[in-house]
């Protein structure tokens, strides 16, 4: 984790463009290596999971609001989900901008979910476990003032033994499999487990969109079919984040809705909320990592 660290503490001092550049790069080479395979290899995960009838598997349709941009972004996908008929979950940053708090009870009040997306997103939350206890205050604090019960680390950043302290409904911090984020791999399971007495780990399965559009240059969404068709034969958890901060062109805007399209014309698949997930899992005996 140590370079990890040196990286957040000078990241402020690189250029955001020399950031992105070296992000392609770096992701670029990644994919060569996995033979430009976006599954996982067999025999190194866990999906299957019982879902309550007619179910044979689950989506999650998620977004983390980094920025002020992202924020001010968020009717314009909002109106796709409204035609579309989909429910999401918001996640907000405490710190980095002024959160529209109108705007989270105008959200819930639609029936969207509202999350926790860290107090500052800077790479710091995990640095020591006094670091992670004084944020998390301020953490449970917003998640109160929202009405929120469930929470995303920036980044995708975690330290399993402080994460596993947590106390809200939900967390959806851990990649299932994802070799392109700072803590590259994850938990190996492409369903929710228990990540203690009180929350339940809902592992984010597909990549990110930040991933496949600035890091790789994809211009399709068929990275995303094929992990769905995937994730859906295996009946495990459709898991996504569509960040409203990079989907400011039509074009960005046209792949959310086909991804959505895509998702809803699945056979027995249950588009859900994080809680209502939350709630299932609690209700059938799951194993305590």
């Amino acid at each position: 984790m140590l370079p990890l660290r040196l990286f957040y503490l000078l990241k402020p001092l690189i250029p955001r463009k020399l950031q992105i550049l070296l992000r392609r790069l770096r992701a670029r080479r990644i994919w060569a290596r996995l033979g430009r395979s976006c599954l996982p290899a067999a025999g190194t995960y866990s999906a299957s999971f019982t879902w309550p009838a007619p179910y044979r598997a689950a989506a999650l349709v998620t977004h983390d609001v980094e920025t002020a941009v992202g924020q001010a972004n968020i009717p314009a996908l909002r109106r796709i989900e409204d035609e579309l008929g989909v429910k999401s979950c918001w996640n907000f940053v405490v710190e980095r901008y002024a959160v529209d708090e109108a705007l989270i009870h105008e959200l819930a009040a639609d029936g969207h979910e509202i999350g926790v997306h860290g107090t500052r997103h800077d790479g710091k939350l995990f640095s020591s476990p006094e670091t992670f206890r004084r944020r998390w205050r301020k953490i449970e604090e917003a998640a109160r003032r929202w009405g929120s019960c469930g929470f995303r680390s920036p980044a995708m950043l975690y330290d399993e033994a402080l994460l596993a302290t947590v106390n809200l409904s939900w967390d959806s911090t851990l990649p299932a499999w994802d070799p392109f984020q700072p803590i590259p791999g994850g938990c190996g399971k492409f369903h929710p487990y228990l990540l203690n007495e009180s929350c339940v780990e809902l592992p984010l399965t597909l990549w990110q969109d930040f991933t496949l559009f600035e890091e790789l240059g994809f211009d399709s969404i068929e990275v995303w079919r094929r992990q769905i068709d995937f994730l859906h034969e295996q009946g495990g958890l459709i898991n996504l984040v569509f960040h409203p901060d990079y989907t400011l062109s039509e074009k960005r805007r046209e792949y959310y809705r086909q991804l959505l399209q895509y998702l809803l014309a699945k056979p027995d698949l249950w588009v859900a909320t994080p809680s209502q997930i939350a709630a299932w899992v609690r209700r059938i005996p799951q194993p305590t990592v």
